[in-house]
């Protein structure tokens, strides 16, 4: 619970990073995620609360901005308030009211809060799988992409293999539309790339059985660069690949604007099939299973076979080796057994594992070396411009077209939900969008058109272990940095000429991770370890150079690969 001071300092100080918010009461809002919190992260909001008791006005404020207390209350505030956060009792507009947000799967929604008092890794309503036995002929970590592919392959050839997922079960019937239960239930919390230049870098991904193939965009793009033929075949029948030509009024509205700039917008590839509805919903997960990913296409397939078995809520610390052959996977305080591992946690935290695993094991090799050493970002941001007339672009299927240049990608049209769309808004210096001109922004949500613009970048990001956590890393060459401003003037420079009124944009972030445990250096071209027995990468971390495209259908065909690879 909160003091009668501290939900006071919390109303005043939101109503100045939100104007509006203090109506649905953000201090219920932050009592209600108390429960949730280990002793020392409360410990931290109810020091940020003392940061902000003296602040009483926007100057006050601006001289906070940039600290991690002032961070926190905006985002407190954003949720709150784009959250759609209504206390027992409230009788007046809720902030989906204010901008006019209403998707069909959102307005019938009933809301429950009480996630938010529930630590991330409790069991959801549907994680049902038996646990089984402790062992088995192959332990898959991660279920996206990589992961979901390989242990589906391997069960389909009747081998015994046990899938050990981070996240929890969310099949299409847990989908809501419901932005923040979804953050809850199917992301990683944002995780930060510490940069050169002093504009961080959120990392994002899903975490539920699927992975990020669950609440990604589903864009299906081959990279010319790896010569990966019969295995993206193979990917695309079973995804049912097809051409989006289906494109909404705000796809042609900036089609103008792309022409005007003698440029052209193409129909993507995606694996999304006829039922899609272009309800909007695919980064809070699809609720119709026309949006294809490793849970609907690969895994439910494989359980049936009776080979599968999936242990979700599991985070593995390291691989287990004995005489330079793994033995099986440490789970916290439970080791499970097998002669074979394959990782596939992510571009991310395989890494993790891999470096844990090498510093217990007492190995320091070349290939060993080579880990977190070449990671690749393929930054993104998202720029957005204010049409007169509404655009609607919560309510299409987010990406249909896109731009391709050699230092850059632009997809169209697209834009977050209100919570996301708000938190990652930045002004002309990157500073974070707060105040007046913030909720003058969001009120006209249903009037932006967006593009996410991607560049190229050169994988020189490095991951390294922590004391408490792990460490992440970027110096960006002028040669990226050039690539990152030509990516956003060029998008300004689309929207204007469509006929935007107003442009505004995010901070940088990023969903392609790649290249931590490379093909070549960290492991062999099959994805096998050269220095234990017995264990493979199979996700994103074995891309050895960053993919200029969205690299979902890439890692699903090299995950092919090295299930090929893999002889029992």
């Amino acid at each position: 619970m909160l003091s009668a001071g501290e939900a006071e300092v919390v109303t005043r100080v939101c109503e100045l990073l939100v104007p509006g918010s203090a109506a649905v009461r953000p201090d219920r809002y932050l009592a209600a995620t108390l429960p949730a919190l280990r002793p020392a992260e409360e410990d931290v909001v109810r020091a940020a609360i003392g940061v902000m008791a003296g602040v009483t006005d926007e100057s006050a404020l601006t001289r906070l901005s940039g600290s991690a207390a002032f961070d926190r209350f905006r985002r407190l505030a954003i949720e709150a308030f784009y959250g759609d956060f209504a206390p027992p009792g409230h009788t007046g507009p809720t902030g989906h009211d204010v901008i006019d947000f209403r998707p069909p799967q959102a307005v019938r929604l009933r809301k429950d809060w009480s996630f938010l008092g529930h630590p991330e890794s409790a069991p959801g309503p549907w994680d049902r799988f038996p646990p089984g036995p402790d062992e088995a002929e192959v332990i898959v970590v991660g279920s996206g992409a990589g992961g979901g592919v390989v242990a589906a392959l391997l069960a389909e050839r009747g081998v015994d293999v046990l899938l050990l997922e981070a996240g929890g079960f969310e099949p299409a019937a847990a989908h809501t539309r419901f932005e923040l239960e979804a953050r809850h239930r199917l992301w990683w919390p944002a995780r930060l790339v510490s940069t050169s230049d002093d504009q961080p870098i959120a990392l994002l991904a899903g975490r539920c059985v699927g992975g990020s193939t669950v609440i990604n965009t589903k864009v299906a793009m081959r990279a010319p660069e790896l010569d990966l033929g019969p295995w993206y075949d193979l990917i695309e029948a079973r995804l049912g690949v097809r051409e989006r030509t289906d494109w909404t009024p705000s796809v042609h509205r900036v089609e103008k604007g792309f022409a005007a700039l003698g440029a052209s917008l193409r129909p993507v590839r995606s694996y999304t099939d006829h039922n899609c509805s272009r309800c909007g919903s695919c980064l809070q997960g699809c609720p119709t299973n026309a949006g294809k990913s490793t849970l609907n296409t690969f895994l439910m397939p494989a359980l049936a076979t009776g080979n599968l078995r999936i242990r979700t809520r599991h985070s593995v610390s390291h691989v287990l080796v004995e005489n330079d052959r793994t033995t099986g996977v440490a789970c916290g305080q439970t080791s499970l057994r097998a002669p074979t591992v394959v990782l596939a946690a992510g571009a991310i935290n395989t890494p993790q594992i891999l470096l844990r695993t090498c510093e217990i094991a007492e190995i320091d090799t070349s290939s060993s070396r080579a880990v977190g050493r070449t990671l690749g970002l393929h930054p993104a941001r998202l720029v957005y411009g204010r049409f007169p007339e509404p655009q609607d672009c919560h309510q299409v299927y987010p990406i249909t077209a896109h731009h391709v240049r050699d230092d850059f990608v632009v997809e169209a049209t697209t834009i977050q939900d209100p919570v996301s769309f708000a938190e990652s808004l930045v002004d002309a210096e990157h500073r974070p969008l707060w105040g007046k001109r913030l909720a003058d922004v969001v009120r006209g949500y249903r009037y932006w058109a967006g593009l996410l613009v991607m560049a190229t970048d050169e994988n020189t990001a490095t991951i390294e272990l922590g004391i408490d956590d792990v460490v992440i890393s970027k110096r960006f060459s002028e040669t990226e940095r050039r690539r990152l401003d030509d990516a956003l003037a060029f998008g300004i420079d689309v929207l204007r000429a469509a006929g935007a009124q107003d442009v505004v944009w995010t901070g940088l972030s990023t969903t392609h991770m790649q290249g931590s445990a490379p093909m070549g250096t960290a492991v062999d071209e099959h994805g096998r370890s050269p220095d234990i027995e017995g264990l493979y990468v199979a996700d994103s971390s074995l891309i050895p150079t960053s993919l200029s495209v969205n690299p979902s259908l890439t890692v699903m065909a090299l995950a092919a690969k090295v299930a090929g690879e893999i002889g029992l």
